[in-house]
């Protein structure tokens, strides 16, 4: 009995690490908030082993994404459409027609980068057109630039966070640093410190 026990336990663990690994391995669209939380990718594929397109900034057309799965081409509107996974693993969020690259998708302050595309990475390089962060409480939440002000804003009844915010953050390029010892973003490791 207790063979049958641990043999069942081990199969569970193995389902359960094979069901997350292939989650990083995957590729796909977010077709609503609670999708992107829930991680329910649409038009699915495991991009080590398939492969199929996003293609989501054209030059003619900045209102939809187009996806070719198992050879068949979709259209979505971007503003019907959360966002998606690329064939890296990294998430994007649809706002207003453009892509905001989510720098920590497992974390409950959503940070994001957004960098316009048509930027040569010589520009980028050269210290131009620099990208601009934005958060969102949830997932759901609208997207805002990333500043002390407006962190503070979003938790008005929060003290505590106001106080560690303005101890540990100097100017508002401060705020989307990485906690490397902590192994998530300072923001949310002072904000988690804070509801405490």
């Amino acid at each position: 009995m207790k063979k049958i026990t641990l043999l069942v336990t081990i199969a569970g663990l193995l389902i359960i690490t094979q069901n997350s690994h292939a989650q990083n391995d995957s590729s796909g669209i977010y077709k609503t908030a609670a999708d992107f939380q829930n991680k329910k990718l649409s038009y699915a594929i495991n991009f080590k082993t398939e492969k199929h397109k996003i293609k989501s900034a054209m030059l003619f057309n900045n209102e939809e994404v187009k996806v070719k799965h198992q050879g068949v081409n979709y259209s979505l509107k971007k503003s019907e459409t959360y966002g998606y996974r690329d064939m890296k693993g990294r998430d994007f969020r649809f706002v207003d027609g453009k892509e905001y690259r989510i720098l920590n998708s497992y974390e409950p302050v959503l940070i994001y980068v957004y960098q316009h595309q048509a930027h040569s990475a010589k520009d980028i390089s050269m210290g131009n057109y620099k990208p601009v962060y934005y958060f969102s409480l949830d997932a759901a939440s609208p997207v805002e630039t990333l500043t002390l002000n407006k962190i503070k804003a979003a938790f008005p009844e929060n003290h505590k966070l106001h106080d560690a915010v303005d101890a540990q953050f100097k100017t508002d390029a401060d705020l989307y640093a990485y906690d490397n010892f902590h192994k998530m973003y300072k923001l949310n490791w002072i904000l988690k410190s804070t509801n405490k």
